[in-house]
């Protein structure tokens, strides 16, 4: 049985090898355009370098940059070491909760529901209905989001998940070839970006994991959300 397309475009991996070099050639000139920005080696639809953004909102950033053999656009996000450790805390936190909870309750949890229709111009519209707020004897009284918030303490205090610098390629993309890439680095800047890159294209432009796990003693020992709430902004 021939499996299904889960999405209504062909993917840049399966393009006609003329349709990618035109679509490469585009990008090159781009990133040359882009130089006096991004310096040369790769461009981005995102600002980088934002005056006075505090270093924990840049953990993360999605740019573009070209393949060696003359046909490949890498559609890539870097995420930081910290940002990667603190997406599968919460991620185990969330499954964890979830687990101790009943099919109707998970489903009232998380289920998304609307309220409408409304009209407006002629036009009907619906807006999403706020979802109330419930606790629950399995998390000892607590509401979802609350035991998340512990128990993902829980997780970095007393079981850390081991964070790995890695690329993983995904064919999926309509622009380019997605590109994952974890790094170790106290944020995402242009000089990481560039190393980043270099080193990709050392390792073969394939997936990689690297033999050993970031240090412990560099990733964080408090959530996101705790972390985020002591940030101090520019007035």
């Amino acid at each position: 049985m021939k499996k299904r397309r889960l999405h209504h475009f062909t993917p840049f991996s399966e393009l006609p090898r003329n349709k990618q070099r035109d679509l490469y050639v585009s990008l090159r000139w781009r990133t040359m355009r882009d130089t006096g920005t991004f310096g040369g080696m790769f461009t981005s639809d995102c600002m980088l370098d934002e005056p006075g953004r505090p270093q924990l909102y840049k953990q993360w950033f999605d740019f573009y940059f070209l393949g060696k053999d003359g046909f490949t656009i890498w559609n890539t996000m870097v995420f930081s070491a910290t940002y990667e450790f603190w997406n599968k805390t919460s991620t185990l936190a969330s499954q964890h909760a979830l687990s101790l909870l009943s099919e109707e309750q998970r489903r009232r949890e998380c289920g998304l529901e609307w309220e409408g229709p409304f009209l407006r111009d002629g036009e009907k519209y619906y807006i999403m209905a706020e979802r109330p707020m419930h606790t629950h004897d399995c998390f000892g009284g607590l509401t979802l989001r609350e035991y998340e918030r512990k128990y993902e303490l829980e997780i970095i205090e007393n079981r850390p998940p081991p964070i790995y610098e890695s690329f993983k390629v995904d064919r999926s993309y309509q622009y380019g070839i997605g590109l994952k890439a974890v790094v170790q680095a106290e944020e995402i800047n242009r000089e990481v970006i560039e190393a980043t890159i270099d080193r990709f294209r050392q390792v073969g432009e394939k997936d990689w994991q690297s033999e050993k796990p970031v240090p412990r003693e560099v990733l964080p020992f408090e959530t996101q959300e705790s972390a985020l709430s002591k940030v101090k902004h520019p007035i």
